[in-house]
């Protein structure tokens, strides 16, 4: 991984590839339900970020409101385990890796999807009860909610039912088309032969489910090779002062909403990798 790669932002890749397999493309089985969720999620986590406030505060909250937030937050909260559940028995790669980047997300922050879901599901239903006059529940056994609590007061803490999904707020593109560089019949040779290698590894991705456990890591090594070949190239570009400026703010605002760094980025993505390659060695040692 070149180092001066990773102070240029985000390359293309993991889910900011420009190759999207035909299930996350645009219009895509999994991409209504994502961008549904990507949009919802910001909104109620905001209007419950608002009765908070003002529960601490003793004021007045409408119970009609607190419990509309909380159905609100349920029911975002069953999509989404919905969705990572289609995602992780996708045979698409892409639709998989979006499942480990968000697992490995949450082991970060001392996290799993299924404590994330019972701390979702306590705060809710502590919000019925409040509507209804009622003492709240007990709290899930096993959960820290001291810990979690603390981690979403944080600056700049992401909702993990948006975070990841918030790629498709980097609307540029890394590279204008009409930089000097491209004027170099090799430069511009070597970055279309590397659009095209990418792009056929997302088609092949289509059908990683159905890969054996060998042939599975064999993919993974050759995706994550491309990735060293956009590093190379975006060093060279950034050396020469050819990166899309627009592209640098998006990359770097989408970083800060997640609380990452371009390298903690990196090492999320081959975080979510790593889990891959873990489920394809049982698969091996099991003789699936």
């Amino acid at each position: 991984m070149s180092g001066a790669a990773l102070t240029t932002g985000i390359t293309p890749i993991g889910p900011f590839c420009p190759f999207r397999s035909t299930t996350c493309s645009e219009g895509g089985t999994l991409d209504a339900s994502m961008a549904s969720l990507t949009s919802k999620a910001p909104t109620f986590m905001t209007e419950l970020a608002r009765l908070q406030l003002a529960m601490q505060a003793g004021d007045n909250v409408d119970p009609a409101k607190v419990r509309e937030v909380a159905n609100e937050m349920s029911a975002a909260q069953s999509d989404w385990e919905a969705l990572l559940g289609r995602m992780g028995m996708s045979e698409d790669f892409q639709s998989r890796e979006y499942k480990k980047m968000t697992v490995a997300h949450l082991e970060r922050q001392g996290q799993s999807l299924q404590t994330l879901s019972l701390m979702i599901r306590w705060q809710a239903d502590c919000m019925i009860a409040y509507a209804d006059g009622r003492p709240p529940p007990f709290p899930p056994a096993g959960v820290d909610l001291e810990k979690i609590m603390q981690q979403a007061q944080q600056p700049n803490a992401a909702s993990p039912m948006s975070a990841l999904g918030a790629a498709g707020a980097i609307t540029t593109v890394p590279f204008c088309g009409d930089e000097d560089v491209f004027k170099s019949d090799l430069v511009r040779g070597e970055y279309e032969q590397l659009c095209r290698d990418h792009n056929a590894l997302i088609r092949m991705g289509e059908g990683y489910g159905s890969f054996d456990p060998l042939g599975k890591i064999a993919f993974i090594d050759a995706l994550e090779a491309v990735e060293a070949r956009w590093d190379v190239l975006f060093s060279r570009f950034a050396l020469m002062g050819a990166l899309n400026a627009g592209f640098r703010e998006q990359s770097a605002a989408f970083l800060n909403s997640m609380s990452l760094t371009p390298v903690q980025f990196r090492e999320l993505l081959t975080e979510a990798h790593d889990l891959m390659r873990r489920d394809a060695e049982e698969e091996r040692m099991m003789g699936v």
